[in-house]
């Protein structure tokens, strides 16, 4: 048998999407996740684990978490999808609204995972580079794309920005098809275009437990749309993605925002200090609204990527994203992350002297 003559097309050629890297010991600034500290509601959840019925499924939808989402973003429960990870409610999007095909525009660069999920589903990516030198919105090319989907991240990953109300004011309405958000990074600078779902009829927001809330390994993700785009979303969903364990922390975390708050108040103060500690090295980083930023070293940044990761510190090398060449990405996290971090990139530079 040849496994080749067998596939579907739409996964020839495709490579396994890896994640970062999980190295214990090693200082881990690739993944954009939490580095404030444990997040008090695994605690909360561990004692409620004799209450778990694990001889048994959860919830289909997770309906418990799900209400609960719906009263923290003032909806109902049936405007809220919950899923393993954003991940899974990206999958989905493309399983209810992508036909062999269908133009799915994706700002570029972005999230990997968006062309991923379109060339599964046989959608046909329409990457719409953003507008240098402060990587914005091609508001007028997108609007020209007439996409079926399109996926925006804002702030944006890996750029670090978000992206102004009004360019997505003016896409959202003059899109014929439907057009995501993805706000995983939203709490760091304060944004909630979530507030929008029952304004615009096109519009699902995606969310996650993996960045502010600290629980990455836990997969927890949801989306927010209007009855009638969830009822699509529920359709194509597989039921019990969600873990009884997942769940019960999630709920923990909801019912406590106070890590959240200290995460963003860390993150927003310490992205400021990092900055400046770049720039006092002659690097050029970019400003940013997530609890990463990129950096300019002027030259390749693989090799310092290698650099540090032979001591340690993993980063993340922007070679595979055109234009991003030169740039490092590193996740912000508590003081002492970013004084290793920049103390080895120097050592780096000095390396590389004549």
């Amino acid at each position: 048998m040849d496994v080749e003559t067998l596939v579907r097309r739409s996964i020839a050629g495709l490579e396994p999407q890896v994640y970062p890297c999980t190295q214990r010991g090693a200082l881990l600034l690739d993944a954009n996740t939490n580095l404030v500290g444990r997040n008090p509601a695994l605690d909360r959840a561990a004692k409620r684990l004799g209450t778990l019925d694990l001889t048994q499924y959860p919830s289909s939808m997770s309906d418990e978490l799900r209400t609960a989402l719906a009263k923290e973003h003032g909806l109902s429960p049936g405007e809220v999808l919950v899923g393993n990870g954003s991940d899974e409610v990206l999958d989905v999007v493309c399983k209810a609204f992508c036909d062999p095909g269908d133009a799915i525009v994706i700002p570029t660069p972005a999230f990997v995972m968006y062309a991923f999920f379109a060339k599964v589903h046989m959608g046909r990516p329409v990457e719409i580079p953003l507008l240098a030198p402060s990587w914005q919105l091609d508001v007028e090319q997108i609007v020209r794309a007439r996409p079926k989907i399109t996926f925006i991240a804002s702030p944006n990953n890996p750029t670090g920005n978000a992206f102004p109300k009004a360019d997505l004011e003016r896409i959202l309405p003059e899109s014929p098809g439907v057009v995501v958000v993805d706000e995983a990074y939203a709490d760091f600078c304060g944004q909630d275009f979530a507030s929008q779902v029952r304004r615009y009829d096109n519009l699902i927001v995606t969310r996650t437990f993996s960045k502010a809330h600290g629980l990455a390994g836990l997969r927890v993700g949801y989306a927010l749309a209007n009855r009638k785009l969830l009822q699509k979303l529920e359709c194509a969903k597989t039921p019990l993605s969600l873990g009884s364990l997942s769940e019960a922390v999630a709920l923990e975390a909801l019912a406590d925002r106070a890590f959240v708050k200290e995460s963003v108040r860390v993150v927003r103060e310490e992205r400021v200090r990092l900055a400046e500690r770049l720039r006092d090295l002659g690097f050029r980083p970019e400003p940013t609204d997530a609890n990463f930023l990129i950096v300019d070293l002027g030259v390749p940044s693989e090799p310092a990527r290698q650099y540090l990761a032979d001591r340690g510190v993993i980063t993340r090398a922007m070679g595979d994203f055109k234009g991003l060449e030169r740039y490092l990405r590193v996740t912000v996290g508590r003081p002492e992350h970013s004084d290793r971090f920049v103390a080895e990139l120097k050592n780096w530079k000095v390396s590389c002297s004549p």
